[in-house]
């Protein structure tokens, strides 16, 4: 969908302290084998703080960022891939009521490790359905510390981080703008995330852990050599979706400057997951994950917060924004620098608790 009159107002982030992945090897939590092959040095763990009080501090940052009044924002689209709070409960208008506190809709995406994206794509749609719009909160948090995670073991190459991230989108002004987001799915592979797992009732009834490596596992005994596909089908999705997504933006691969990702521990990883899209795995931000994590939905924003507020972006630059979540579900998105924002200067990585 290319996308006209979009604009990034402001970004925010919320990174708790780091624990050392040696020492983590050296208590017994974490493999060495594992931390010297998937290159993590460090994990943004939060003591105590929710996923949504997470999401409150990077929204005020963000918000307190984009000259937005609250009364300027339409909608508010909270994401995230792990359980924000009670059952029944409603995390984006806690969220909502903490930060705007304006009767506008407050939605959740849950879409795994593709939700911030997704909720991207649904705001913008959002605003060009009414001229009447002219702005737009979306929200990213996740906190994997609950005692139904092993945070060290629960991904084969990753280390589950907790983290926040916000950005504020307005059909006025910003210091970026969106050219063009899109979305594509790979059903055929939704055991994926599934695995051998019954249905019902929910693991989290039963007292279940998290186990994406067993689910893995699964899907490669039930496909046999199809698994195989997987691969081959998802990079050919996802070069596809992002010729589409350049295209409408007015750009080639060769222009792009940065590429923001989902978390990634090691060069060699990321490559192997980009090149066979086209994309140049040096333009990724492998250095910036090392010392944080995979935050699950929270990644893909913290990325565009620290590359704004560390001074690597210049006006012209064009940012490929992509994840990817259970489904399968890609989503890609173009996005233009058209100023440094003034809060850039003496910025953080994120607000701390």
């Amino acid at each position: 969908m290319k996308t006209e009159n979009i604009f990034l107002a402001g970004t925010g982030a919320y990174i708790p302290p780091r624990v050392s992945a040696a020492e983590a090897v050296r208590n017994g939590s974490y493999d060495k084998e594992r931390m010297e092959s998937c290159g993590w040095r460090s994990i943004a763990v939060s003591d105590g703080v929710s996923a949504p009080d997470m999401a409150v501090a990077a929204v005020r940052q963000a918000v307190g960022r984009s000259g937005l009044g609250p009364e300027e924002i339409d909608i508010l689209i909270h994401s995230c891939a792990y359980h924000q709070g009670p059952d029944g409960w409603s995390a984006p208008h806690y969220v909502l009521r903490s930060t705007l506190g304006t009767p506008i809709p407050a939605l959740t995406v849950d879409q795994g490790c593709n939700a911030f994206l997704a909720a991207l794509e649904m705001a913008t749609q959002y605003l060009l359905c009414s001229p009447s719009r002219t702005g737009a909160l979306v929200s990213s948090a996740d906190n994997f510390g609950a005692p139904s995670v092993d945070r060290w073991y629960a991904h084969r190459d990753a280390v589950l981080a907790d983290a926040a991230s916000a950005v504020v989108l307005s059909k006025r002004s910003g210091w970026a703008a969106l050219r063009s987001v899109e979305s594509v799915s790979l059903p055929q592979f939704e055991i994926l995330n599934r695995g051998h797992e019954p249905i019902f009732p929910p693991a989290l009834t039963t007292g279940r852990k998290l186990d994406m490596n067993e689910h893995l596992e699964a899907m490669v005994e039930e496909l046999g050599p199809k698994a195989s596909e997987i691969g081959r089908d998802y990079a050919a999705s996802g070069s596809k979706l992002i010729e589409q997504v350049t295209g409408e933006a007015g750009i080639g691969v060769a222009d792009l400057s940065k590429v923001l990702h989902l978390g990634a521990g090691s060069p060699d990883f990321l490559e192997s997951h980009l090149r066979p899209m086209g994309l140049d795995a040096s333009l990724g931000g492998v250095d910036f994950f090392r010392d944080v994590g995979h935050a699950g939905a929270a990644d893909v924003g913290l990325q565009l917060n620290h590359l704004v507020e560390d001074g690597q972006v210049s006006p012209g630059d064009h940012l490929l924004m992509m994840s990817a979540g259970p489904g399968i579900m890609i989503t890609a998105a173009v996005v233009t620098v058209l100023e440094i924002p003034s809060w850039h200067a003496g910025g953080t990585e994120g607000s701390q608790a």
